[in-house]
């Protein structure tokens, strides 16, 4: 089957795979939730990170691997997929999972920038150091979990670090067109509160990839795992690295 690096999004961690990772083992894959540079502290990452620092970590964890891997991408880590794709030969495909979709020299300020409003925007704000941001106490139970129990919104809001803003307004480089070249798939969360379903559409049909999607807010890995794991499977499947 196939190995699987999930790559979370921002103010995350790999605890949000959880309750997937189970179900894509059972489907036999091998699953791998590596963290981004500085996002398995409390303290999270400092504001110096930049994309290339994430596109690196997992373009390293990639190439460790002795057999092609699949990378997933969640919301932001889209971006780091891409990016991780650009410096690696050891990918075999990319699924953006409720992500942004640059393409080289896109940001992910600029693409969010050019969608519909969302709620995510509204409840962001400044760290003190100036060059992080931090969700708005509780506002992950509305942007992030709005379809998930009160249990697991408190667990998840729990687990929420700052975020570095250079990721997130550093442009994409993949100059050589090799994240563009490798097959693609985009799952679009069609409740989704932080990453507009439209824009998701929108950036997939960009890309010229196929789609599916999920009746499901921002993070389907809580509140659906199971037809998740069906979506990714299907996924591979469509892009023939099953």
């Amino acid at each position: 089957m196939t190995t699987l690096i999930l790559v979370h999004g921002a103010w995350h961690g790999p605890w949000c795979w959880e309750r997937l990772v189970p179900l894509l083992e059972a489907k036999g894959h091998t699953v791998l939730t590596p963290a981004l540079p500085g996002h398995d502290t409390a303290d999270g990452a400092p504001a110096t990170t930049t994309l290339e620092d994430y596109g690196r970590a997992i373009a390293s964890v990639a190439n460790g691997e002795s057999e092609q891997v699949v990378l997933v991408g969640h919301s932001m880590g889209g971006a780091v997929i891409t990016h991780a794709a650009a410096l690696s030969s050891n990918v075999a495909g990319l699924i953006y999972l409720a992500a942004f979709v640059p393409d080289h020299g896109d940001s992910i300020a600029e693409l969010a920038g050019a969608a519909p409003a969302d709620e995510l925007s509204e409840r962001v704000a400044l760290a003190p150091d100036g060059g992080r941001t931090v969700i708005e106490d509780g506002a992950g139970n509305d942007v992030f979990y709005a379809d998930c129990t009160a249990e697991d919104q408190a667990w998840a809001n729990a687990r929420l670090i700052p975020q570095p803003i250079q990721p997130i307004t550093e442009p994409l480089e993949d100059p050589e067109g090799r994240a563009a070249s490798l097959p693609a798939f985009g799952i679009i969360c069609t409740q989704d509160r932080a990453v507009h379903p439209d824009l998701q559409r929108d950036m997939c049909e960009a890309r010229g990839m196929p789609t599916s999607e999920v009746a499901a807010s921002h993070s389907p890995f809580l509140s659906v795992p199971r037809d998740l794991a069906d979506e990714i499977n299907k996924a591979l499947g469509e892009m023939g690295v099953s």
